[in-house]
């Protein structure tokens, strides 16, 4: 059975990588840590959260957002992400999703390639099971 999961995993990692059309693919396997599923960083139009307050207003406008709880801040990482709240799913159960044929896009989605952040330095969590490469070598782009 963990052969045809790693099979399907497989392929859907290809083809979410051919989609993106990114110079960059993701590459590796989740380990099932459930570390993505506590250190959330969500966004809106001004930039990561940093108040409960905007969270709020995010949950309000849109439902998903209730399944998420404030889990602590970014500390030392720069001065566009110290202090932005990092959130935790309340279906994390012993480090597995209890909701996961229903999870939402986002937790479907990680992790994604976001040609952006990835050349600004960013990565996934430190020991996530996935990574991001380089869909070439440098030496290939100059031929």
């Amino acid at each position: 059975m963990n052969k045809i999961k790693n099979f399907f995993e497989d392929i859907f990692l290809s083809f979410k990588n051919h989609l993106t059309s990114s110079k960059y693919v993701v590459k590796g396997k989740c380990k099932m840590c459930g570390e993505c599923c506590k250190n959330i960083l969500f966004s809106n139009e001004n930039g990561y959260i940093k108040n409960e307050d905007d969270f709020k207003i995010m949950q309000k406008n849109h439902l998903i957002y209730r399944f998420f709880s404030p889990n602590g801040t970014v500390q030392n990482e720069g001065e566009d992400l110290d202090g932005t709240i990092l959130f935790k799913c309340k279906f994390l159960k012993n480090n597995r999703c209890s909701i996961y044929l229903f999870r939402p896009i986002f937790c479907r989605d990680y992790p994604s390639i976001n040609k952006k952040f990835i050349q600004m330095g960013g990565t996934t969590l430190d020991n996530c099971g996935f990574k991001f490469e380089p869909d070439k070598k440098f030496i290939e782009y100059l031929k």
